[in-house]
């Protein structure tokens, strides 16, 4: 198993107020479950995260390349990954349609490198973690849509050497809000976290965040601005580190 490389101190400073235990517990809680992926299932979730990249299709169940086992074992580590909350299996396709970051299935959060196919993302806050698979010093072209007003928000990220997160954004992305759901009964693990990642989504304005819940009807949850939710992606970024170091 690939050694972790040393946490980043967690900045309270760069979090909403009262959220510094929450992540805290999440980045811990992550952790403990990144720390079950053996070398093996590791070698597969980074062939399943460049096949979603590249082709932006569903991974079917099949032999990967560099995983010499029976069709069978493979079958076993995604059910495994799956039971983790590491990926989506659907079992009537019989094919991964998600693994945090990538997406084949519509959302309202997409990438674009150049040279790569354009993707969807699992939700806001996962978008920078596709660097990951294309690596420092690129750009990355980002954009969410705005779920009450429809309003594309775009901007671009990169992700440095030292595995922090430059952006370039408009300044309209002062007044954007990124709401995080936490009806969960158990909010700081990351199995909650999973459960709540379609609804994590970021907003034109407080005004469009705030008719949205009104007719959602449920109002548990978390504002955070465009940067708090930035730094929150590096967090989870650097936790996600070792799934893409090489053997």
């Amino acid at each position: 198993m690939t050694a972790r490389l040393p946490a980043l101190p967690l900045d309270s400073g760069r979090l909403p107020e009262g959220q510094f235990d929450w992540v805290r517990n999440l980045i811990a809680s992550l952790n403990a479950v990144l720390d079950t992926v053996s070398d093996e299932e590791r070698r597969l979730y980074r062939q399943i995260w460049q096949h979603l990249a590249r082709y932006n299709s569903p991974v079917p169940v099949r032999q990967f390349p560099g995983i010499n086992r029976h069709l069978f074992v493979v079958q076993q580590m995604i059910a495994s990954l799956k039971d983790r909350s590491l990926l989506w299996f659907d079992d009537d396709l019989r094919a991964i349609l998600q693994c945090p970051p990538f997406s084949v299935l519509t959302t309202a959060h997409q990438v674009k490198v150049f040279g790569w196919e354009r993707v969807y993302t699992t939700s806001f806050v996962d978008t920078p973690l596709t660097l990951l698979i294309y690596g420092p010093n690129v750009w990355l072209e980002a954009q969410s849509t705005c779920p009450r007003s429809g309003e594309v928000l775009s901007y671009r990220v990169m992700l440095r050497d030292d595995r922090t997160l430059r952006y370039e954004a408009p300044n309209a992305a002062q007044s954007w809000c990124v709401w995080l759901p936490s009806d969960s009964a158990s909010p700081e693990t990351y199995s909650a976290f999973h459960q709540t990642r379609s609804r994590i989504n970021a907003f034109n304005s407080q005004e469009d965040l705030t008719t949205h819940l009104h007719y959602q009807g449920n109002s548990q949850g978390v504002i955070y601005s465009f940067e708090q939710a930035l730094y929150l992606s590096q967090c989870l970024l650097q936790s996600c580190w070792p799934l893409i170091q090489g053997d």
